[in-house]
This record gives C-alpha cells, structure tokens and sequence, in this order.
C-alpha cells in the first residue's frame, strides 16, 4: 500500500502479497483506525478514506514487512524514525530511514538477549475463549490491530543515548477473542523460532529521537484470499508450483489442509489454560537501535 510519500508491503518469497482496498465503512469494522498521514507533525490527521488487504494464499507461509519514504520527505538531518507492529505488537525498537536508505526489510523478532530469532509466519488464528478479551497493551496505548501490520513514520532528530533499555519481555503470538467483528481473521502471526550462537547486542551512544506525532501511520490488513474472492475482490490463484507441501500442514497432531478456506470448518486454537490469557508485552530486540 502506498499513502502520499509512505509505502507499507508485506512480502511472500520476496514479492509483495496482491493488495485490495474496501471504503471505511461502519459495515467494514476493522481491528485499527484508519491509516493516515499529514503536512506536519503538527497538523491534523488527514485519514484515508480505504481500508488496504493483502491476499494470503497458505497457512504456513513465511512472510516479510517492507516499508519505504520518497527522497522528499527524508533529510539526513531530520531523519525518518519507523515503528513495525505485527498483530498490534512491536518490539520497542525502531528503524532509521534516510537519503541513503529510503526502504528496509523485516523478516523476524528477536529476544532480549539475541539469542533467538522469531520469524514472522501466517498460521491459523489464536482464539481466546473470553469473547472480549484480547492480549494487546494497555487501550489507552493500542497501536495497530491483530490481523495487521502498522508502520509509524515519525520525524526525529539524533541526541545521545540515556542509558536505559527496553524492558523485560517473550515473544509470543496475538491471542484473539472470537466475536463478530474478528470472525473474519482467520490467519494471524506465529513464529518459527531459531536459536543463534554466540549472540551479541551492539549498542550505540546515540539514539533517535521522535520530533513529535507520527508523520504517518499505515495498516495493512492480511486476510485469507479465498475471504477476500467472497467479498467480492479478483484474488488471482497461487500458481500449483508454488505450493510447498501443500497435501497437508501437521498440527496438533491432525494433518491440516495448508491451502486457507473460508468455510465453517476452518482451523482455529482454543485455549483454555489462563496463563496464556495474561497481558504480556510483546517485545522484541531486533538489529536496529534500541528505543529509549
């Protein structure tokens, strides 16, 4: 999705997912607000009028984030400070844009300590049994939605760093209560973990600072294509050749159709035990600068 000098992808064997747009609409309930932008980082929010979905073929699939400004509004003194939430969650780090990097690519999460990489993957969504509960930070802070990547664009400035680091954290997969306005996502982010040897953290003096709100904000929705087709959009097929080990995806011990349906038997997670309904941060360290 591009919004005036901003662009949000999601990429699947490094190209970008097929994209469909919906008017805002009260009969079109979405997990964020409406993406946005603005002049300044003073001015008022200009909102988007369409709400932008990306096509997902296969439960299992791998997947990228890619996000990128025009020349026009980056400077190497007023460079871009960029947040990437995944499902509503984000790793307090962020990613620096300038004149000599105007895109960037995330394919992972990563641990406190660097010693684990948690690459993003589409798996079938997490249900919470609670009808209104939901594994997000504090309301008052919500940022992005679950069923979404959000990219926060801000303005910043260099100044050095204070010291303090992120707080304590686990990576761990949205948990969504079932309810009508979540029915319709059925795929959400789970990880495939992978542990790294001999990990370090380097670290800088200095930080970027944000000037002030976010220049934009972008959602983009992911949705099962076969939803998307019944709402009405002309989602191409995935090519047979495409389809690695599409006879079966194993799970829970029942070998599952990779291939996404929207019918009534969709797969879905249930789960019962409690601890896993308590309000963890999700955060995660990656290659960028720590947030201060």
């Amino acid at each position: 999705m591009k919004l005036d000098n901003f662009s949000l992808e999601i990429l699947v064997n490094d190209k970008p997912l097929p994209e469909f747009n919906e008017r805002v609409s009260d009969d079109n309930v979405i997990t964020t607000g409406p993406s946005y932008t603005r002049k300044k980082i003073d001015s008022p929010e200009e909102p988007s009028s369409l709400t932008h979905y990306a096509a997902v073929q296969e439960f299992g699939t791998r997947y990228a984030v890619r996000f990128s400004v025009t020349s026009s509004c980056c400077i190497t003194e007023s460079p871009m400070k960029v947040y990437v939430y995944v499902d509503g969650k984000f790793d307090h780090t962020y990613t620096e844009l300038n004149p000599t990097k105007l895109s960037e690519t995330r394919t992972c999460f990563w641990s406190k300590n660097r010693d684990k990489m948690y690459y993003f993957k589409f798996d079938p969504t997490i249900w919470s049994e609670e009808k209104n509960e939901i594994n997000d930070d504090d309301s008052n802070q919500k940022r992005g939605g679950s069923g979404a990547i959000s990219a926060y664009f801000y303005q910043a400035k260099r100044v050095p760093r204070n010291g303090t680091g992120p707080p304590d954290y686990n990576v761990e997969s949205a948990i969504i209560p079932e309810n009508k306005d979540t029915r319709s996502i059925k795929l959400a982010t789970q990880y495939d973990v992978v542990q790294v040897p001999n990990p370090t953290i380097p670290r800088s003096n200095t930080y970027l600072q944000e000037k002030g709100n976010p220049l934009a904000v972008l959602h983009l929705h992911y949705r099962a294509a076969d939803l998307l087709r019944v709402r009405g959009h002309d989602v191409p097929y995935s090519h047979p050749a495409n389809h690695i080990n599409n006879t079966g995806l194993e799970h829970n011990g029942v070998k599952r159709e990779r291939k996404i349906k929207e019918t009534p038997d969709d797969e879905v997670i249930i789960l019962s035990d409690r601890k896993r309904h308590k309000k963890d941060e999700v955060i995660v360290i990656s290659s960028d600068d720590d947030e201060d």
